[in-house]
């Protein structure tokens, strides 16, 4: 009887380690990912050209969303007196910051994401 397909983990991903057995050896300096997980041996890329521009996107998102999070929160929280020129600094600090950070985990939370879109199956697990 074939062993059940693992679920992928969301919180392995962010901590930059393999969405499916939670590997960490799985990157090569910042933000490159090997081809495959050096102990569950899941393919990173299947080989397709462009597989990494879903990373890409969401690491945008992510700081868009980071930026106007922090954009609006501090006019809210700061109206009607809005420090304009400290404000200036944070949204600089938050797009400079943020797309540095989640860079790396965009590529795995990428994994992740498609994971969940196309599960992985025993069945596609090279032979070792």
């Amino acid at each position: 009887m074939p062993a059940e397909p693992r679920s992928p983990s969301l919180l392995n991903a962010l901590r930059v380690r393999c969405p499916l057995c939670g590997h960490d050896g799985i990157t090569e300096g910042y933000g490159n990912v090997v081809d495959e997980c050096p102990s569950c041996h899941y393919s990173y890329t299947h080989g397709e050209d462009g597989y990494w521009v879903g990373a890409l996107i969401m690491n945008m998102a992510v700081c868009l969303i980071s930026f106007f999070v922090a954009f609006l929160g501090t006019i809210l929280l700061t109206w009607p007196d809005v420090p304009w020129g400290a404000l200036t600094f944070i949204a600089i600090g938050v797009m400079v910051a943020v797309p540095i950070w989640f860079y790396p985990r965009s590529k795995t939370v990428w994994v992740w994401a498609d994971l969940r879109i196309h599960p992985y199956t025993e069945d596609e697990r090279p032979a070792v």
